[in-house]
Parts: C-alpha cells; structure tokens; sequence
C-alpha cells in the first residue's frame, strides 16, 4: 500500500465532476484546503482549468489517498489528464510542487501542470485572477 499526496486545482476536487467519476471508487483518507504557487487559467472550450508555472497562489485541495504499491490508481489519474480528446500531444504533466495548508504548513505532493504552451490560446484560456477555479465554475 502506498500513501499519495496529490492537489488538485479543477475537476479532480470533491464535488466536481473528476472527482465523481475516479476518486468515488478511491480509498481517500484525507481532503485539506490548500494553494501552491502557479497561474491559473480557465480553458473556455474544455470547461477545465490550466495550472503553469508562476507565483501567483493557486487555491484547490490536498487530497491523500491510498493507492497499491504500483501506483495503479495514480496511473489511471495521469491518464485522463495526459491528453484531450482528439489530440495525440500531452496536455498536462504529474509534477512534485509545494503546497501550502491554510495553517501554513508546507507538504510536497503531485499536481498536474498544463505543459502544452504553445497550443494554449485554441483553448481561449482566461486568467483566473484569484487564483480559484471554483469562484468561476460554480
């Protein structure tokens, strides 16, 4: 059994429609509000947001869950995330970052970072200034 850290910005929260679909069959033992450093933007025609590289906060949720010692689980996640539909180019990629609970404690854990730059406008990204995508998606 292997304990994963993973924070997630979109629709891997709770009550968003990831979530529902791959973390309802997990074994999740803990979900925190957290943020960790990035900019984020809302990808109009995907209806999904797009965390890169910055230092603006980026608020989502650390959840820890219990995957099988070959990251089965976790492999599933990069998956859905490697790729949108009718497209053969990575989208976003599983990276170590720090995040930020909001007592200010600090943790290493996995986040999806949108890597796909230079295709990034086919999408009409917009700039989510508060750095929270549920603010927009509610």
């Amino acid at each position: 059994m292997a304990k994963v850290k993973l924070f997630v910005y979109g629709t891997l929260m709770k009550g968003y429609r990831n979530y529902k679909k791959y973390f309802e069959k997990a074994n999740v033992i803990n979900i925190r509000k957290a943020y960790t450093k990035g900019v984020l933007y809302h990808l109009n025609k995907k209806d999904c947001p797009a965390l890169v590289e910055g230092n603006e906060k980026v608020w989502g949720q650390l959840i820890e869950f219990n995957d099988d010692e070959n990251l089965t689980f976790l492999k599933e996640l990069d998956d859905m995330e490697k790729y949108f539909e009718n497209s053969n180019e990575v989208m976003y990629e599983r990276k170590e970052v720090n995040v930020f609970m909001e007592n200010g404690e600090r943790e290493k854990a996995y986040a999806y970072i949108f890597i796909n730059i230079k295709n990034m406008d086919i999408y009409e990204p917009e700039h989510i200034v508060t750095g929270d995508w549920q603010k927009i998606s509610a």
